[in-house]
């Protein structure tokens, strides 16, 4: 915050073509100070002293008291300097701050003889010469008691109770037990000099407030309003309360994320309702900024940051309690700490694709609107951000969109790569068409909800959930891959042992923090064994299976609320709660490979070349493999790596026997043996057959 008081001794100076006359409450000051000043000469002129050596003060004292308005007279007398006082009371800038803040006249002269101090320091000598002394003197209530005449013990009721603390007009210049004393120097708030000084923006001298004039129109956005239906409440409702007898105080709140355009909103409000707004971004201005408001008639429009839980105290929001006053307070949630009487609140949704093209639109025209403006439910903050690069390209838009809905950093997600495309996946052609499906879903669900209006029939979320259920290495992590890759998102899988937690209650909190990680960031959660998680709620014998029930009823709730794109993975379909599926948007039953699909896995995974032609396998039977030997796609890439190595262990190329070894060896692993039997082919090889072992 600015601690430099402005230059305002200039516009203090008299202009004897009256062209820019001072401030009433200036000459009012100059006629007090000269009428004190007269009753004061005559002491000094009987003094010894003063004949040998006072004329140069006198002079210098006369020259600072100097108003061409009033050079000719001398001496004015109190029905003067009364008249004076009512001047500048009629004074619009004076008048209206003794109005807004409720001054009486001892405060207002005062605020008049501190401002005139401050304004022009030369002033300290008039306060000395009136306290019989050369040396300058400091502003304190005996020096305005000398000014003004006032009653003994009046100085004295200048405390903190007064309306010139309550509003921080002025203050001892000095903490400590005497700072309210008579004696101790005061100042006044270097705002409040140069408002009365007749400055322009005398506001900004605190950092933290932007004057949004009549009407509103925020920089760099259209007028058109995001959200004109809660617009027009907050308006309606406004209008309601001033109408009331007696009228109340407003305090109007909407809540939002960071970026969704409270503030905007709010000055356009402001703007209906027929007055600026004054946004105010730093909550220790506190009364000083509802001050300002007050004197710009304005609306005080507050951004309230979130509470820092490093500091000990967030600042309060302080209210104009002013009948019909209205104070606006932008927060990313309700405050549900204290309710004042007159509040009013409104949340603000996500805008709607409609919305986001006409915004587009206006930041960025000409510029056709890319898939991350069309589909990702983006705020205004960050579409204008993202419209800055709109002759980049889209997909520079899409990377800065990318950036400023940040990353996902918690620790109970881990990231997956996506590797694969479309063409890896070998599946039967019933369950590349469900997934084929979901992608869908995610690509259109913005065109389909909000351009055809379904978004009616699922009011309660905009996300797409699916199920990916089948035996283990059939590929459902795998797809989900595909999917990620293919829709450009990130893939983030939870890690249940940072999830579930003993104590109860924690498990909820970072499921919590889970979904609202991943709501409106491009990325895809998948919860791999989901049946850990969702599995069947059962009858309550005891404090156990009552909030184990209870974390299964919180995950069907966020669930069906969750605006993002989440898989849940499972070999165990059975276990799951019924409940789950019939959210669930998409069911994928994943199947071991036939022959035919496992052929091509064998294809895909034991190539006779590599890409740059250099052998690595040779006499390898792979339809004779895929007939007999049944392996799940993931059991089949273990083993072709198996018989890499096997092959490289013995300085070969991979043939029959390395990967009949590496079968043999990746079956032992679910309790089956590879044997042969007996029966000779034509070609004088053995057929192979996977038996279980009991």
């Amino acid at each position: 915050m600015n601690t430099a008081p402005p230059r305002l001794d200039h516009a203090l100076e008299s202009a004897p073509d009256a062209s820019r006359p001072a401030p009433a409450w200036a000459r009012w000051v100059r006629l007090a100070g000269r009428a004190r000043v007269g009753e004061v000469r005559a002491a000094w002129h009987s003094r010894d002293t003063e004949m040998r050596g006072g004329h140069g003060v006198h002079a210098e004292v006369d020259e600072i008291l100097h108003d061409s308005a009033f050079a000719a007279r001398q001496g004015p007398d109190a029905a003067e300097v009364e008249a004076a006082g009512r001047a500048a009371a009629a004074e619009p800038r004076f008048g209206r701050l003794l109005a807004e803040c409720g001054l009486g006249p001892r405060e207002a002269e005062w605020l008049a003889l501190l401002t005139m101090c401050q304004a022009d320091p030369r002033w300290s000598r008039v306060l000395g010469y009136l306290d019989d002394d050369l040396r300058p003197l400091a502003p304190t209530p005996a020096a305005a008691a000398a000014v003004w005449g006032w009653a003994p013990g009046t100085a004295s009721t200048l405390g903190p109770g007064s309306a010139l603390a309550r509003w921080r007009l002025a203050s001892p210049s000095d903490a400590g037990m005497t700072a309210w004393s008579p004696d101790a120097p005061w100042s006044a708030d270097p705002d409040i000099v140069a408002y009365l000084c007749g400055l322009q923006e005398w506001w900004s001298f605190h950092q933290g407030l932007t004057l949004i004039p009549h009407p509103a129109a925020d920089a760099g956005s259209p007028r058109e309003c995001l959200y004109p239906d809660t617009l027009q409440e907050i308006v309606t409702t406004v209008t309601a309360l001033a109408n009331a007898r007696p009228v109340p105080p407003c305090e109007v709140e909407v809540a939002g994320p960071a970026g969704s355009g409270r503030r905007t909103l709010l000055c356009q409000a402001a703007a209906a309702l027929g007055r600026p707004a004054l946004v105010i971004d730093d909550p220790a201005l506190g009364i000083r900024a509802v001050r300002t408001a007050r004197l710009l008639g304005a609306v005080p429009v507050w951004a309230d940051a979130p509470p820092d839980p490093r500091a000990p105290e967030h600042p309060r929001i302080p209210s104009d309690p002013a009948p019909g006053a209205v104070t606006m307070v932008a927060r990313e949630v309700p405050d549900t700490s204290a309710h004042p009487a007159g509040r009013v609140s409104w949340r603000l949704p996500d805008i709607g694709r409609p919305a986001r093209l006409r915004l587009w639109s206006a930041l960025a025209p000409g510029h056709p609107a890319p898939a991350a403006v069309r589909e990702w439910t983006l705020t205004p903050a960050e579409i204008a951000a993202a419209a800055v690069l709109a002759p980049a390209g889209q997909d520079a838009v899409a990377a800065a969109a990318r950036r400023t809905l940040g990353t996902v950093s918690s620790a109970l997600l881990s990231p997956l790569p996506c590797p694969y495309d479309w063409d890896d996946l070998v599946l039967p052609g019933g369950v590349l068409a469900r997934l084929r499906e979901m992608d869908s879903r995610v690509r259109l669900r913005t065109e389909v909800l909000d351009g055809w209006g379904f978004g009616r029939l699922t009011p309660g979320s905009r996300g797409v959930t699916a199920l990916f259920a089948g035996p283990s290495g059939t590929g459902k992590t795998m797809a989900a891959q595909v999917l990620a890759r293919s829709l450009g998102l990130g893939l983030y899988r939870t890690d249940l042992a940072e999830v579930v937690d003993k104590y109860i209650g924690e498990t909820e909190k970072r499921l919590a923090r889970i979904f609202e990680e991943c709501e409106r960031r491009q990325v895809l959660l998948l919860f791999d064994e989901a049946d850990a998680l969702f599995g069947q709620r059962t009858r309550v014998r005891d404090a156990h299976d009552r909030f184990a029930n209870i974390e299964i009823d919180y995950l069907l709730q966020r669930m069906e609320t969750f605006d993002g794109t989440a898989v849940l993975a499972t070999n165990r379909k059975g276990d799951l709660d019924q409940a789950f599926l019939r959210r669930l948007d998409v069911v994928v039953d994943f199947l071991a490979p036939a022959p035919a699909e496992r052929l091509r896995l064998w294809r895909l995974a034991l190539p006779e070349r590599t890409p740059e032609g250099v052998p690595v396998s040779v006499g390898v039977d792979l339809p004779r493999l895929a007939e007999e030997i049944v392996l799940t796609g993931a059991e089949i890439k273990a083993v072709a790596l198996a018989a890499a190595y096997l092959a490289r262990a013995d300085g070969e190329l991979i043939g029959m026997g390395h990967v009949r070894a590496a079968a043999r060896t990746e079956l032992a692993k679910r309790g089956s043996v590879l044997r042969t039997n007996g029966v000779h082919r034509p070609n004088g090889q053995a057929a192979l057959t996977g038996q279980e072992v009991n």
